[in-house]
């Protein structure tokens, strides 16, 4: 998935992603607000029908970035222990 970063400042991140869809931003924010150091998290697109998602990250203390990480880390390894859990079954 293809993604434009058109602010990124230490303590603040803004994305644009190369889609419609707003699942995958979504996701990412939900994740994000799981963090103390995040004061603001949130996806949004101009409008409905047109125009790109974007994520904005707001931190305290640590760098945007690194709590960007951070939620990307986690939601991959929710992702593996919800795998592994289907295929026991």
């Amino acid at each position: 998935m293809k993604i434009n970063v058109i602010k990124d400042e230490t303590n603040e991140l803004v994305i644009e992603f190369e889609t419609t869809d707003l699942t995958v931003p979504d996701l990412i924010a939900a994740q994000l607000l799981e963090n103390d150091d995040v004061e603001f998290a949130g996806a949004a697109k101009d409008h409905p029908e047109v125009g790109k998602p974007k994520l904005v990250i707001k931190t305290s203390k640590k760098k945007a970035k690194d709590a960007l990480i951070k939620a990307l880390d986690q939601i991959e390894e929710n992702i593996t222990t919800l795998k592994a859990g289907v295929s026991k079954k």
